[in-house]
């Protein structure tokens, strides 16, 4: 068995890797911040069950009701990712 090669990083991808955590995390903080938090935590719970229901209607052969919650969905979405009209101004 040959011996296993190791590739060590640069600086640079270093600081590039730790400069992307540091975006994730402000991103994350602006998340809490944010009046409509509340929504955003219950919209999770709610597209899981939606997901699951549209799961149920493709094994019951209902492919019409499916693709219409998972249109629902994804419309939705859109919507609750959104900033406030009141926070973009």
């Amino acid at each position: 068995m040959s011996k296993r090669q190791y590739t060590r990083r640069t600086d640079e991808e270093m600081m590039a890797d730790l400069e992307a955590k540091i975006s994730s995390i402000k991103v994350r903080i602006e998340a809490k911040q944010r009046k409509d938090s509340p929504v955003l935590k219950k919209w999770k719970r709610v597209q899981k069950t939606l997901s699951t229901f549209a799961q149920l209607a493709m094994d019951h052969d209902r492919a019409d009701v499916a693709n219409s919650v998972t249109a629902f969905v994804a419309g939705t979405n859109r919507l609750v990712e959104e900033l406030p009209k009141d926070s973009q101004a």
